[in-house]
């Protein structure tokens, strides 16, 4: 954490990955309604900073993206859920952890996978599908505790018919675009990265 602090090139990283969140928020770029829920890939630059620059900024993106979209849901509520999303354990708990969940599966990875072209495509394009999925999962389970009886009475069905048409319809979706996004951006990062060490 203290490394991340004291680094002029990370903390850039961070603002430009908050800055692109907020524009993403602000405008239909981030979150595209689909009826009943919201089709999002606000949720990348969170991914693209905890693959690169580790877990601890992939947190503090995450949080940041939590109390973005808590704001939104709280001044521009647009689909059936959003009024959900005006509490904080569901808009920012889950997204907390999608940073850390990325880097955890695209480390793993990369650690498994020795050739390096292969290493860097692979590993952060299934980090960037983690993260995402992550999101979904997080974002549903909390749901499901907090509010699964006001959320069937809403949408009119079971709660296993929602999450069923969720993960086989956008969350796939998004957790591909998300692998595609971030696997040139990461990897043309860590090319960046590398000719600044020599």
């Amino acid at each position: 954490m203290k490394k991340l602090f004291k680094n002029p090139r990370s903390l850039a990283f961070l603002g430009l990955m908050l800055g692109i969140t907020i524009i993403m928020d602000m405008t239909p770029l981030g979150m595209i309604p689909l009826g009943a829920i919201s089709a999002t890939i606000i949720h990348i630059p969170t991914i693209i900073t905890g693959i690169v620059l580790g877990p601890a900024a992939g947190f503090i993106m995450g949080t940041a993206l939590g109390i973005v979209g808590w704001i939104h849901a709280l001044t521009r509520p647009v689909t059936i859920l959003d009024p959900f999303f005006m509490n904080p354990l569901i808009s920012v708990l889950p997204r907390m952890f999608i940073g850390v969940a990325a880097y955890l599966i695209y480390a793993g990875l990369a650690r498994l996978i020795k050739k390096q072209p292969v290493n860097n495509a692979v590993s952060t394009f299934i980090g960037g599908i983690a993260g995402s999925l992550t999101n979904t999962a997080l974002v549903f389970l909390m749901l499901y505790l907090v509010y699964a009886k006001e959320l069937v009475e809403k949408a009119g069905m079971p709660f296993g018919a929602i999450v069923l048409s969720v993960f086989t319809t956008n969350a796939i979706a998004e957790a591909i675009v998300s692998g595609l996004i971030t696997m040139p951006v990461a990897s043309a990062y860590f090319r960046y990265a590398k000719t600044q060490k020599m």
